[in-house]
């Protein structure tokens, strides 16, 4: 079934927004304690997915990058309005490699927010992370005699 922008942020608790909208879809009022959200689609001027106010209602804010978050994506809607300083925002970095940060386990109720523009060399460096293991699966599984190898043109 087709759901409404609302009725998904009043039940789900993981959001990822990938959208073109030049418009808040999902409004503060709508997330629920516990809702991880992540937006990738407000990667440029005038694209906006997020009500400002979600930033306010959340615990903990990352973005792949503060500095390109805070002029465009969903961080910079509320910044520039005034709702929240850029100093609420963390790199996605630091809160990876930081675990006190990390959502707990049991009962966790903060809302979480990931803006991510996109950054070349982040993309770059997952694209190669996930060709090497692609690689290293296959290796394993050739050994085991579960594939052939691929024959060369």
């Amino acid at each position: 079934t087709t759901c409404s922008p609302k009725e998904v942020a009043q039940q789900c608790r993981l959001i990822v927004t990938t959208t073109t909208a030049n418009e808040a879809l999902i409004k503060a009022e709508d997330v629920q304690p516990g809702t991880h959200i992540t937006a990738i689609g407000a990667d440029g001027e005038g694209k906006q997915e997020l009500d400002p106010e979600i930033m306010i209602k959340a615990d903990l804010i990352a973005a792949d990058s503060v500095a390109q978050c805070t002029a465009f994506g969903e961080v910079a809607h509320a910044v520039k309005a005034g709702k929240i300083p850029a100093s609420k925002v963390i790199e996605l970095g630091h809160l990876v490699g930081n675990k006190s940060l990390h959502r707990g386990q049991d009962n966790d109720q903060r809302i979480t927010v990931v803006d991510s523009t996109g950054v070349a060399v982040q993309d770059i460096q997952i694209s190669k992370l996930v060709y090497e293991q692609a690689k290293s699966a296959a290796k394993a599984s050739q050994a085991q005699g579960h594939i052939r190898p691929m024959s060369k043109m």
